[in-house]
């Protein structure tokens, strides 16, 4: 009989070698879920940081908006709806109008789930759409305001001197 050839297979080079596997595509995946998790932790602010934001900003308009009051000795004011604000300002008839068009002190709305859950003057209690004045004389009322997102309430305190303060509480 004739002599028997072995052939000898030829181990498949990587260019022949065609697709993915399996593993490499699931841990391509898992490595882009990681990053891109973190990613949206990061670029998404959480409720505490958004309620100190809105709580800083409306303390620092009604701060201003009584030095304004002061300095210009014409009296403005402060009104609220549940998830909304606004500041009003006297015509020449002294009627008081809302301050629409006022780069600073125009409306503003409150983020989705954020709301103005307390208003008082002078420990008097402040229902929605009253006004709080900040008038012109030195002497300015006390207020307090509290604006909850969830867990989460913010204090914004002003006092006879001007000075408007926040503080957060509750919430983690």
């Amino acid at each position: 009989m004739g002599s028997l050839t072995h052939r000898q297979e030829k181990p498949a080079s990587p260019l022949s070698r065609r697709g993915f596997t399996l593993i490499e595509l699931l841990v391509v995946l898992v490595v882009m879920s990681v990053a891109l998790g973190m990613a949206v932790v990061q670029l998404m602010p959480d409720r505490r940081a958004v309620l100190r934001d809105e709580a800083q900003r409306l303390a620092l308009l009604l701060e201003n908006a009584g030095m304004e009051a002061r300095t210009s000795g014409n009296p403005l004011a402060w009104s609220f709806e549940t998830n909304s604000y606004r500041f009003w300002k006297k015509n020449r008839y002294g009627d008081w109008v809302s301050m629409e068009d006022d780069a600073m002190f125009r409306p503003r709305t409150l983020p989705d789930g954020m709301a103005i859950a307390e208003a008082s003057v002078e420990a008097q209690p402040l229902k929605t759409g009253e006004r709080m004045s900040l008038g012109a004389a030195t002497y300015t009322p006390s207020f307090l305001l509290r604006l909850n997102s969830g867990p989460v309430a913010a204090r914004i305190a002003g006092g006879s001197t001007g000075a408007v303060s926040v503080k957060l509480d509750g919430g983690n």
